[in-house]
């Protein structure tokens, strides 16, 4: 539990530094003093290419960890809709676990892989799991 602890810890002061030097390299001379005791550069979020970043890539990778699931109902919808509601019910479920199944897999390999290029390319489409479930199931219903 130790080991995990300071894991955790040195992962967080690594992201920490980075963005900092980061910020620092994008941003020149650009500083704000608070009170006379220490300098901090001056960000912009606009100015931030998140997308291009890896931190960018842990997001979805986390995200989708949470919201894999969400390609059940999804799938149900969608052969709902197709079809009818009772082969949405038999064969979009099934559709829907293997859909699942590989969006956690991709949330597995970006979460781990975060810092490897390229961040900006997701796995799957659309990038997000609650999204494609917030389209389908909307789809749907009005």
């Amino acid at each position: 539990m130790k080991i995990l602890i300071l894991m955790l810890c040195a992962l967080v002061a690594v992201i920490g530094v980075s963005s900092y030097v980061y910020a620092e390299h994008e941003m020149g001379d650009e500083y704000i003093e608070m009170g006379g005791y220490s300098t901090f550069p001056v960000v912009e979020a606009d100015k931030i290419p998140y997308g291009t970043r890896p931190i960018n890539k842990l997001d979805r990778g986390l995200t989708n960890a949470a919201t894999f699931w969400t390609e059940v109902p999804a799938e149900v919808a969608k052969v709902s809709k197709e079809r009818d509601p009772f082969a949405g019910m038999t064969v979009g479920l099934v559709h829907g676990t293997v859909t699942s199944v590989f969006r956690a897999g991709s949330a597995v390999f970006d979460t781990l892989t975060f810092f490897v290029p390229p961040y900006d390319k997701p796995v799957m489409k659309p990038e997000y799991a609650y999204v494609r479930a917030d389209e389908k199931i909307k789809d749907y219903l009005w």
